[in-house]
């Protein structure tokens, strides 16, 4: 596959959830079933899932603190200026990634993490053949990467149902109004209220998110 047909894959529609994430959800609606309401409200999951490599990592770094909409749009763009490669991007003036939408951090971080795979410092290869914590570990070493860019490549990349982005806004929205909190519960509220649902809490994160889609298009 290359690198244009990587990106290919990271368009905006949502696909079928596998078998493997489905039988995720079973477990996950079985152990809390207060889950079941999701799909129930919402209709049958949809769910993101991406191919791993450089060009998803790029996508995800522009989802930081951006929606999917906006994320999803400068992705575009970028996808008509240039071939998504570390060395495309390296090579890439910033003038032109910021003419596309990046801001100035993600400019930095995009290109920092294209030095470190031109370099060896980091490989993406190795990287899924990684428990989680070594993994995470691996991605947020480079200044502009952290948990939750880590935490969701992952979950949508290397389908770790175990990862849970649980500083995700959206996921904390949907937390709280599936469970009717007076307050939006913090990444330490949800690791604890969902301790009893690892490790597929990847499952519980793709339901919160199909959630939160149903929500907002209301």
């Amino acid at each position: 596959m290359t690198p244009n047909d990587a990106a290919k894959t990271l368009d905006s529609e949502l696909l079928s959830p596998s078998l493997e994430l489905r039988q995720a959800v079973a477990v996950v609606c079985d152990r809390a079933p207060t889950f079941q309401r999701i799909e129930t409200e919402a209709g049958p999951l949809t769910v993101r899932a991406w191919t791993p490599g450089f060009p998803s990592l790029v996508r995800i770094i522009l989802g930081q603190q951006l929606s999917s909409k906006a994320a999803q749009a400068i992705f575009q763009r970028l996808k008509a200026e240039l071939e998504l490669t570390p060395a495309a991007i390296a090579a890439t003036p910033a003038l032109t990634l910021k003419q596309v939408g990046f801001s100035q951090a993600k400019i930095a971080t995009c290109q920092r993490l294209a030095i470190a795979l031109l370099s060896d410092q980091l490989s993406l290869e190795t990287l899924a053949t990684l428990p989680d914590a070594e993994a995470i570990a691996q991605l947020t070493q480079l200044k502009g990467i952290g948990v939750w860019t880590a935490e969701v490549y992952l979950l949508f990349c290397l389908q770790r149902l175990s990862s849970f982005p649980a500083s995700d806004l959206a996921i904390q929205i949907s937390y709280q109004r599936l469970h009717n909190l007076e307050t939006r519960p913090t990444r330490k509220d949800l690791l604890a209220s969902t301790a009893a649902l690892d490790p597929y809490r990847g499952a519980v994160a793709h339901l919160l998110w199909h959630y939160y889609r149903h929500l907002t298009q209301k």
